[in-house]
Parts: structure tokens; sequence; C-alpha cells
């Protein structure tokens, strides 16, 4: 298909990705063990107040976080270290949860700097539950080694113009991040979407992607269950993505007659296995997003096939996997 029709590759997490000319990555998000990310197409490089507009917006948040839990609270800002630093403490001590009570919770954020970009990248640390009750220097200590891990992987984020075959996980098509370590948790979100001109259209595709640990069978089961009410409606077509195994099902747009809808399911996954993680796909390929003299060429269903087989491991993308496993 790369030979009839003008495409670009794109990568995302540890996966490669070609689609045609006329799609873009639209946002995405990220989650790790310590950290959770969105990128998003439009990066300011030129925002002189960015950093006082954060303060401003974290104060925001945590004035009404103060509603349900009185007496949350800033109670760190660093606007020296590189990422700028913002801790809150949230106060669940009253709180009628009983869980909730048990703990000491602080909500951390952050600001990353690029300098080579002159971008920011803003980031959430993972919530810090610490149980309840703790001497005061035994809390600032764990809080302390608690954020200290975070900023760690936070300033991991590294800039890498697309190509590259770098460790680890593809943010967008240029930033990177690679702990050192295989991650605990990974889960991450991306959807590109159609444009012509200035105008969205109605392509899009959406790729979910969660590595699942052996006692997640549940959660599995839970979103692949639809792939069986699929089975009842439209026939399925066998295709590998990423190098699992799964069912592809396309039916025609009821409102757009050159749209074909699509959602692809896996059966290939494996819990415990990073190289086998649960995939999720869908979206709709309408072929008026092509340039005209590729729409009578090529079918909606055969463009949507050939962008799921173009899925693959990015080069670099499983070297953790494989040296940490």
């Amino acid at each position: 298909m790369s030979t009839q029709l003008p495409t670009q590759k794109h990568c995302f997490g540890r996966y490669e990705i070609e689609l045609p000319n006329f799609m873009y990555m639209n946002s995405g998000s990220y989650s790790f063990e310590n950290f959770s990310v969105e990128i998003v197409r439009a990066v300011r490089t030129d925002y002189p107040s960015i950093e006082k507009d954060w303060i401003s917006y974290i104060n925001e948040k945590t004035s009404k976080d103060s509603e349900y839990n009185v007496g949350s609270r800033i109670v760190q800002k660093n606007m020296d270290s590189n990422p700028r630093l913002i801790l809150e403490y949230s106060n669940t001590e009253k709180n009628p949860d009983i869980g909730m009570s048990s703990l000491y919770r602080f909500h951390s954020y952050y600001l990353k700097s690029v300098p080579e970009r002159k971008e920011w990248i803003l980031v959430t640390g993972r919530t810090i539950e610490i149980p309840r009750p703790q001497s005061a220097d035994g809390l600032d200590r764990e809080l302390k080694n608690r954020t200290d891990a975070q900023m760690r992987d936070i300033k991991k984020i590294a800039y890498h113009a697309y190509p590259h075959y770098e460790q680890g996980y593809c943010l967008d098509n240029e930033y990177q991040y690679y702990p050192g370590r295989l991650e605990k948790r990974d889960s991450y979100g991306i959807t590109w979407s159609g444009t012509t001109g200035s105008k969205d259209t109605s392509s899009y595709i959406t790729i979910d992607v969660r590595s699942l640990n052996k006692d997640e069978q549940e959660f599995l089961d839970s979103r692949t269950s639809k792939g069986k009410l699929l089975r009842t409606f439209f026939p399925s077509t066998t295709v590998v993505v990423g190098g699992i195994k799964g069912e592809l099902y396309t039916s025609h747009d009821k409102l757009n007659p050159t749209g074909r809808e699509f959602q692809w399911l896996p059966s290939g996954t494996e819990l415990g296995n990073r190289l086998k993680p649960l995939i999720m796909i869908d979206g709709e390929i309408d072929t008026r997003d092509l340039p005209p003299e590729y729409r009578d060429k090529i079918s909606g269903e055969e463009l949507i096939l050939w962008i799921l087989e173009s899925i693959k491991m990015r080069v670099g993308g499983d070297e953790d996997i494989l040296s940490h496993r």
C-alpha cells in the first residue's frame, strides 16, 4: 500500500504504525508506575507565563479538593528543580471511607522543561498513599523517597527525533521514556485523526494498550467479551497486530456511505507476558479523505487491513522486556 499511497510512520509506546498522510496524532495518554503524562498535538513553544499559570491551576485544584477533604493544602513547592514540583496533601483523616482515612494521601504535580525544544511537559505523579500513623520524621522520609523516585523517572523523558531505536516507550514521535527497568505497570491510549485542509474528518483510529498481570483474567474477559457479541452480527477476519492474533470486524457507517467502521479484538493476549499485552483498536476510515486519484483504487476495508498489519513492535521497544524478564 505504501507504494500506492503517500504514508508516514508514527511511533507509540512500544510500537510503530504506518498511516496515510492525511492522518495525524491527535492525542495520547500514558500511565506508568510513577507518573502519567498526556501528549497533545498543540505544544506551545513560546509561553513565558506557563510557570505562573501552572501554579495558579494547581492552587485552584487544591482549593476545590479542600471542599471535600477539609484541610487539604500545598505542602511543598520547588520551582528551581527540573521538573518543577508542587505537592498537595489531601486530608483524608476524617473521610468516612475507612480505607481512605487510614492513609496519608499526597498528589504530586510536575512541570518539566525541555530547553533544547523550548517546550514544557505537564506530568502528574502517581498518588502517594502512606499508612497512618507515622512519626513526623518517618512520614517525611517516606514522602521524600516516593517523590524522588517519581522525579528520577520523569527526568528520563527525553527528546529523540523519530525514527530512532531508543529503548522503552515512544510518548509521541518526538519524546521517549525509558526508566532503566521493566515497569511494574504500563498502559497507554493514542488517537489519530484524519484531516483535509484545516478540518478534521470522520476518519480516526484509537489504540489502547495495557500490560496485564497473571491475576487479571477477569479484567481481560470484561474487555474482550464484546467480541462474542460482534460474532453474532458481523463476519470477522483474523489479523495479526503487533505479533498478537485477533479478529477484525468491519461495518458500514449508517450515516456515511463512504465510511467503514472497524474494531479489532485480540485473541492472543497472554496474562503476565509483556510481549502479548491487551491491545484494543477501533476506528473509522472514510475513503473520501484519500487524495482524489486514490479514492477509486483503494477500498476502506483494504486500507483498514493494511493499517492494522503495519503495526509492529518498534526496534528497541522490547529490549527492556527481553533484558529484565
